[in-house]
């Protein structure tokens, strides 16, 4: 069968794939949609709405019991209610101002401390006289705001009603108790909320934009109602006791109960319900629509293309113009691209053998530049050196001589070594050193070298030479009389550190950059003429990474020059 199908012609092939990939995910869509839409999306509304309307009822009960929790407060306090005591015995007087003034601190400690409590005073029934507000009142100032929320036994709680507080337009709930102080006439504490009951709570967590609700006491009477076209206050609501839903002149309805007996229920027109449903059905339906549109296209490009075989073959292309010749050539059964496929592999094998050919050509290029730059010593500091010889054996100072020339014959032995041959920090250390003695013969500076890593580490491979060119540049271009040179080796994270510090006249940036891209630095050829370029190439070629050497330079300062070496550990 597998060999029969092979047999097929891409134009078959493509008009099998198209009916398959169109039908099958049709009829899957279909099914799946038919039998769980409107299941789904009618538990998801039931339940968001039955959420939203218990997060409502908890909101309101805890703004509630904040309410009468902090009239408890005030009731039980013996201070306040003496204290309120003596001020309404009191005859008007700067003791009484007093009284006024520590009542209301205490007050005002105790309401503020709360974020839910709004407006506060204390009322004295007989007298229509209010003490000790925490705001300004309207001047229509009553106690007692219907709707009665919950009776309770010397406390009372309303609400929703407009605020008392003067500027104030926002639905509050309240409490009003009646404080237990021995004196003549009744005296109430009145509390209001500090949340705008329809922004803060009702709107707050609306699942539907359009929804609106009303409150009902224990015995299912409208006391607070938003549409009062229809559920007006008063009006008894049905009472279901099985379902906490259901519908109502053109309403859907979702009740939440409390258990002090009042309950909160909120409506949804019946339009607008079936107006969010129908968004849900035309979401999915635009997805079914979408998939077969896609489903459609893939397949006319299937049909009109070759696609996926030349995809791959693109792919195969790209990858080899991104140096990839190791990745397998596109496989296929179709007779047109066994040919191409087969050409393909040919040319891509000799790519592969020139690049590899060229690679290595430019490997042995690079390597003759460095040993170029590594042998081209400069015939002036021969000359000097030997010279500098001469007068110190005319001037009887054998021992200098001696030391210069051991010196020189060190330096000369270790820069003869051939290239590829790595050496040790502790020999370019050596190395170094050997140079500092030699030059400071001739110059009037100190030097002091430090290492900072293990006997083990020291002997880490370097690439050999890569620290004298880094010495006699700090000689030759930032040293002053009296200078001195610092070479340090230290471990950092990854790398070994070492630095080599002068405190000369110091580099600008352009020469800084003129030092490390010049093979000879063509104003006054010094030294032993190797250069910082040598240092640099031969960091690059060793460890691929270009910013193994960096040079940090103030003018009248000095110099410091770091160079990294890899660190793979013990």
């Amino acid at each position: 069968m597998i060999y029969k199908f092979n047999e097929i012609s891409l134009k078959r092939r493509i008009a099998i794939v198209f009916g398959v990939s169109t039908i099958i995910p049709l009829l899957f869509t279909v099914i799946f949609s038919y039998f769980t839409m409107s299941s789904i999306l009618t538990n998801k509304l039931h339940s968001s709405f039955s959420s939203n309307l218990n997060q409502i009822r908890l909101t309101l009960e805890n703004t509630i019991d904040d309410m009468n929790y902090v009239s408890q407060q005030v009731d039980f306090s013996d201070n306040i209610n003496y204290s309120l005591l003596t001020y309404l015995e009191l005859e008007d007087s700067f003791e009484k101002a007093s009284v006024y003034d520590e009542i209301k601190n205490e007050l005002n400690t105790i309401t503020f401390s709360n974020p839910n409590i709004g407006l506060s005073l204390i009322y004295i029934e007989d007298d229509e006289e209010y003490l000790f507000n925490s705001h300004w009142t309207k001047d229509e100032f009553q106690l007692r705001n219907d709707p009665l929320l919950i009776k309770g036994y010397k406390i009372d709680n309303f609400g929703p009603h407009l605020s008392l507080e003067r500027f104030n337009s926002k639905f509050v709930l309240s409490t009003v108790r009646e404080l237990s102080i021995n004196y003549s006439k009744d005296v109430y504490l009145y509390i209001e909320s500090n949340l705008d009951l329809t922004k803060n709570i009702l709107e707050s967590d609306n699942v539907i934009n359009d929804t609106s609700y009303i409150i009902l006491d224990q015995n299912n009477r409208i006391i607070y109602s938003e549409k009062q076209d229809t559920f007006s206050v008063n009006q008894r609501f049905p009472d279901d006791s099985e379902h906490n839903y259901g519908t109502k002149d053109g309403y859907y309805w979702f009740k939440e109960s409390t258990e002090r007996g009042w309950s909160i229920v909120s409506l949804i027109s019946i339009s607008q319900y079936n107006l969010e449903m129908n968004q849900w059905i035309m979401t999915m339906i635009y997805f079914v629509f979408l998939f077969i549109f896609i489903s459609i296209v893939v397949g006319l490009l299937l049909w009109k293309t070759l696609y996926k075989p030349l995809n791959q073959f693109k792919s195969e292309i790209k990858l080899m113009g991104d140096n990839n010749f190791h990745s397998e050539i596109v496989q296929t059964s179709i007779p047109e691209f066994v040919q191409l496929t087969n050409q393909f592999r040919s040319m891509r094998t000799q790519i592969a053998t020139l690049i590899i050919e060229i690679e290595q050509k430019e490997i042995k290029r690079a390597d003759l530049e460095i040993e170029k730059l590594m042998h081209q010593i400069n015939p002036h500091f021969l000359m000097n050196t030997l010279d500098t010889a001469r007068w110190l054996a005319v001037s009887g100072e054998k021992e200098e001589v001696i030391h210069l020339l051991s010196s020189l014959n060190k330096i000369l032995y270790y820069n003869m070594g051939k290239l590829g041959h790595l050496s040790t920090l502790k020999e370019e250390l050596e190395s170094v050193e050997q140079y500092l003695r030699m030059q400071q013969i001739r110059y009037d500076f100190t030097y002091k070298i430090e290492t900072f890593i293990s006997e083990q580490q020291i002997h880490t491979p370097v690439p050999r030479f890569i620290l004298q060119p880094v010495v006699e540049n700090s000689i030759y271009h930032g040293l002053v009389d009296e200078g001195e040179i610092e070479v340090s080796i230290r471990l950092g994270k990854n790398d070994f550190i070492i630095e080599v510090k002068d405190d000369g006249r110091g580099m600008t940036e352009e020469k800084i950059q003129q030092i490390l891209h010049t093979d000879l630095i063509e104003e006054k050829k010094q030294g032993m003429g190797i250069g910082l370029n040598y240092v640099k190439r031969i960091l690059e070629r060793t460890y691929g990474n270009a910013d193994r050497i960096k040079i940090k330079s103030e003018t009248n300062k000095g110099t410091r020059v770091l160079i990294f070496i890899p660190y793979w550990g013990e």
